[in-house]
């Protein structure tokens, strides 16, 4: 007989239904996996070997993590789905905690104790990283998210992967060996992740060997294991928690398409500034020289009228001194003209010498004595024939 699968999921829901002691019952287990729904709760309910997914109304219960608790309610199977789960119409919390949750409080505590949760010890994460280890496995959809997001964000980025298990026995030890490999090369970053999953499922995170190692990583590591509401040691302990390894991609990375258009319009009103000053200073230059030509067209102005005032000065005083100097030489001349023996002469005088020796006296001749006799048109002999003094 061949039956649809909806056949099978309806004939298995009418069997639940039909089971009274799934109807009303209690179960034990350790609170795992919550998560807080918009009416009510999601968890699961574990023991050593099995777990159940459960959930429960706001008002009639608060789940505690890790918390061994005891839940009344009914067992239902949803045949669209073709999942089984556990309505808990009542929960009460015993006092005893879940082995698993208090292993991980204990780490916690101990860690924290030695400062390795101390913000003062955090390298910072750069930005803008262009080598990015990965530690993570080799098939699951984390390394291609990340690959996406760094290749469409900054297609120039190299990512190195390490691949590791990342739940199982020994996946602790891989991750661990994961980010001391990078530690000793020189990326730029350490991106530590692995998708969503239940507690169990992070649970390699929790590892103390992968919180040291992560604690002693030279290079920035950023935790990005399960989702937003999953916290683990290796959060803690990380330089930078992402909510997802899309989001560790992102915070490593810059969008080098919107950082180029930024640097565009930078550039553009860098542009724009840099023409308006070369304007103002051109603006500036023109009246600058307009002002220097005017300047000195006025300097050369009141130059010229100062050589042209002082040419005339220098003239008038040569003129004053020529007429200065005519009059003393008219002065002179009628002097020296006065003085001239012939102009003596010329005024009925003569002159008389002997051997060419000039005579003023009477008393310097003898009778009978050769003279020379000097007129204003010629010269004379004559013989002294007698003297007469007075």
């Amino acid at each position: 007989m061949i039956i649809s699968v909806s056949q099978l999921n309806n004939y298995i829901r009418g069997l639940f239904d039909m089971d009274n002691v799934l109807q009303d019952i209690s179960i034990c287990g350790e609170v795992t996996n919550l998560k807080r729904a918009r009416d009510g709760w999601y968890f699961s309910l574990k023991d050593q070997d099995s777990a159940i997914d459960c959930f429960c109304y706001a008002n009639s219960a608060v789940p505690v993590q890790g918390a061994m608790s005891v839940a009344e309610g009914t067992v239902n199977f949803f045949a669209k789905s073709g999942r089984v789960s556990f309505f808990a119409k009542k929960l009460t919390v015993t006092d005893k905690s879940g082995q698993a949750y208090e292993a991980f409080l204990k780490l916690k505590e101990k860690l924290q104790a030695e400062g390795l949760f101390d913000v003062e010890r955090k390298k910072p994460v750069p930005h803008c990283c262009t080598k990015i280890g990965v530690v993570t496995s080799a098939t699951g959809a984390v390394i291609h998210d990340i690959q996406n997001v760094v290749f469409r964000r900054q297609p120039f980025a190299n990512i190195f992967l390490y691949p590791v298990k990342v739940q199982g026995v020994g996946a602790d030890f891989e991750i661990a060996q994961g980010v001391l490999y990078f530690s000793n090369t020189d990326v730029d970053v350490v991106i530590v992740g692995r998708g969503g999953g239940s507690n169990e499922d992070l649970s390699q995170f929790n590892s103390e060997i992968v919180a040291r190692a992560v604690a002693s990583c030279t290079k920035p590591v950023v935790s990005a294991v399960g989702h937003g509401v999953d916290f683990t040691i290796c959060d803690f302990v990380a330089d930078k928690r992402a909510v997802t390894p899309s989001e560790a991609a992102e915070f490593v990375t810059i969008d080098s398409n919107l950082a180029k258009t930024k640097i565009a319009i930078l550039l553009g009103k860098i542009h724009s500034v840099a023409q308006a000053k070369i304007q103002e200073r051109s603006d500036l230059a023109k009246y600058s020289l307009r002002h220097i030509f005017s300047h000195v067209e006025h300097k050369l102005s009141n130059a010229k009228n100062g050589v042209l005032q002082n040419l005339q000065r220098c003239h008038n005083a040569t003129q004053q001194k020529l007429q200065n100097n005519k009059s003393r030489l008219d002065k002179t001349t009628a002097v020296i003209s006065a003085s001239n023996p012939l102009a003596v002469l010329k005024r009925g005088y003569s002159a008389v010498t002997v051997d060419g020796k000039r005579i003023s006296t009477v008393s310097q001749l003898a009778v009978g004595q050769k003279i020379s006799v000097a007129f204003c048109d010629g010269v004379a002999t004559a013989t002294v024939n007698s003297l007469e003094e007075k």
